[in-house]
């Protein structure tokens, strides 16, 4: 399979992501970014159940990620929201890294990737600039 550009990961995120299909969200992120991204979506259902809100704070456990990643996957499906993404621009941001610009339903939106071994990846931390030499 072709490696993916990062113009096209961004549809595809979205995508996976309001379809509920945390596990295509995970492969298009670094770890660090994925658990953030639980984190801030997972937040209006941490609202509402105590139990949720305590197993966000253990993502880090491979059980209770599980559990969160179940219960946060239907939560975002519910929201049947399917945003119209146009990608403005993209800048590389030093070398493996790359800054895409692009409109989620008209607001203005950036993500960051990086990359890896086995392509690029969404990785929030990948948005500060580098020189060529690092």
């Amino acid at each position: 399979m072709p490696t993916r550009e990062p113009q096209d990961i961004v549809a595809a995120y979205y995508q996976a992501l309001y379809a509920g299909d945390l596990a295509e969200v995970k492969k298009l992120m670094k770890r660090e970014s994925y658990f953030m991204t639980l984190e801030s979506f997972g937040l209006r259902l941490a609202l509402k159940d105590p139990l949720f809100r305590s197993q966000l704070k253990e993502i880090e456990n491979p059980e209770t990620l599980k559990e969160v990643e179940t219960k946060l996957s239907g939560e975002l499906a519910s929201r049947r929201k399917n945003p119209q993404i146009e990608i403005t621009s993209a800048d590389l941001n030093g070398p493996g890294r790359q800054t895409v610009h692009f409109k989620e339903d008209g607001r203005e939106k950036v993500l960051y990737f990086s990359k890896e071994d086995e392509g690029w990846k969404i990785n929030y931390y990948a948005g500060r600039k580098v020189s060529a030499t690092e």
